[in-house]
């Protein structure tokens, strides 16, 4: 499997997320012990902020440009096209939250300074850039160098969280302004990249352009399900924030979130990778395929959580004593992750095939159960009932696309979520294969 280009790529990108979410849990160990709980939860509820906007602004257009470069539309038009729509959306999205943010700061974002959020507003440009410039770089299938900047990414975060946050102690300010640094080089380094892949592509002259239209219409498909699959992922943290105004109780949630998330690096990679391979593919191998990798990926995030919940446990107990109640949360979030795995892997697939309102259906039910749950669950359990409510909305959704991508595969349910030996036989031959290739580089 390790050595096909799929088996390639899903490596590629599966190594990449291993070390960012290695590095990411330094840096959120990091901001964890010297911000605290309070100082942790400003964080997390003003860089998600922007996050949110760029979700709810950028009308499921990522998607689409990963679909048509993978069509094989030109380089050069999504880049022109990626960058035009980039300035016009930054300037709607920026004059709106300024109109709006005195209303936000008494409802969703309370938990949040004024100041901090307008000045976070300012990666909402960089963040759109990005994750266009991203998106066809995804859709080609060119990811070593792209694997490469996300680390560079992660490693200069760290690097600022550091020098800012621990050694001027600058406190959530310093952390902030690491934030919107490593957007803008995020930004202008996939955006090099894009252009030196997009010169060594044929003559433009003799790939089909991208059209706005195209890709709007597309992108209008696919946002209901990438806005509300978002919102069923984040909403808690602003239900949290409306419901308490708790930071503290916020900073616990997220720590939570975040150790529960990092078996999440498993399901990224392959869904980051299939989602184009799907949209290139013929629907009967396509059909085929889906289920043994549904099945793969479920195995490999399996292993990883056996091996997560010691780690956490002694990590959150030795490092961050003062956190030690995220981790009930932790656990309850734990299972929502396997719903969540095979709800990426699938909703990859249904997208894949062009057919995205299936998802938005599956994904909105989802956020609309989440939203009663957390209303339901938070008065009298806090961040507890975020994460059991969470929990029943990632089991929804996966259900719900078990239906449907049983339907379109026509293989049964249990095909998608119960490994079998031969995934067993696959993971020993790619580890065995890993150390072949490990042994010949020394």
């Amino acid at each position: 499997m390790i050595s096909s280009p799929f088996g390639q790529r899903v490596m590629g990108v599966f190594a990449t997320r291993v070390v960012r979410f290695g590095l990411g849990l330094v840096i959120s160990f990091t901001l964890s012990r010297i911000l605290g709980a309070s100082g942790r939860g400003i964080y997390s509820v003003v860089t998600l902020a922007p996050t949110t906007l760029v979700t709810l602004g950028q009308l499921g257009l990522p998607n689409a440009f990963s679909f048509f470069a993978g069509r094989g539309r030109s380089g050069r038009s999504l880049q022109v096209i990626g960058l035009l729509l980039s300035g016009v959306l930054s300037v709607v999205l920026l004059g709106g939250t300024l109109l709006a943010l005195p209303w936000l700061g008494t409802n969703v974002l309370q938990a949040a300074p004024a100041n901090l959020l307008r000045l976070a507003m300012i990666t909402i440009p960089f963040q759109l850039v990005a994750a266009f410039a991203g998106a066809v770089l995804i859709g080609r299938g060119v990811m070593r160098n792209y694997n490469v900047i996300l680390v560079g990414q992660s490693v200069v975060m760290l690097v600022l969280i550091v020098l800012l946050v621990g050694i001027l102690r600058l406190g959530v300010l310093g952390a902030v302004f690491a934030t919107i640094v490593v957007s803008g080089a995020t930004a202008l380094a996939t955006s090099i990249e894009l252009w030196r892949v997009r010169r060594r592509e044929p003559d433009a002259h003799e790939q089909r352009a991208a059209r706005i239209g195209e890709l709007s219409s597309f992108g209008a498909k696919i946002y209901p399900a990438s806005l509300s699959g978002f919102f069923g992922y984040r909403a808690d943290v602003f239900m949290l924030s409306a419901l308490t105004g708790d930071p503290r109780a916020i900073g616990l949630y997220t720590l939570g979130v975040s150790l529960a998330e990092l078996t999440f690096f498993v399901p990224d990679a392959v869904s980051t990778v299939f989602f184009p391979r799907v949209a290139s593919m013929e629907r009967k191998s396509a059909d085929e395929t889906v289920a043994t990798v549904a099945r793969f990926t479920v195995l490999i995030t399996l292993i990883s959580m056996v091996g997560l919940i010691p780690l956490a446990f002694v990590a959150v107990h030795v490092v961050l004593p003062d956190f030690r109640d995220s981790l009930p949360a932790f656990l309850i979030l734990l299972p929502g992750i396997i719903a969540l795995t095979v709800a990426k892997v699938l909703a990859s697939y249904v997208g894949g095939l062009g057919i995205p309102l299936r998802v938005a259906i599956a994904s909105g039910s989802a956020l609309a159960i989440n939203v009663v749950a957390n209303l339901v669950l938070i008065p009298p359990l806090g961040f507890v009932g975020a994460a059991i409510a969470s929990l029943i909305s990632y089991s929804v959704n996966a259900t719900l696309l078990l239906f449907i991508a049983a339907r379109l595969s026509r293989r049964r349910k249990r095909d998608f979520i119960l490994p079998t030996g031969a995934e067993w036989r696959r993971l020993v031959s790619g580890l065995g294969e890993l150390w072949t290739l490990r042994s010949r580089n020394h």
